[in-house]
């Protein structure tokens, strides 16, 4: 798989995150490939890598602050 590839695919999860939450982003991912596995693949390498990491903390980080900013109000 090429860079441009993987940056794409670590783009897409990451956008998949943010709208639809980690929860149900890794549900819609399995979703798509239940045949052959290729898709718990990609979440692997994605899951392993530093910046998906640092990009996962950081999408939790924001919803709880979303979460307590909710009740602040």
């Amino acid at each position: 798989m090429t860079q441009a590839e993987m940056r794409l695919i670590e783009e897409g999860w990451g956008a998949l995150v943010e709208q639809l939450g980690l929860a149900e982003a890794t549900r819609f991912v399995m979703l798509l490939d239940r045949r052959t596995g290729g898709a718990l693949q990609h979440l692997h390498t994605l899951w392993s890598t530093p910046s998906a990491g640092q990009r996962r903390a950081g999408v939790l980080q924001t919803r709880h602050s979303q979460s307590a900013n909710q009740f602040d109000a």
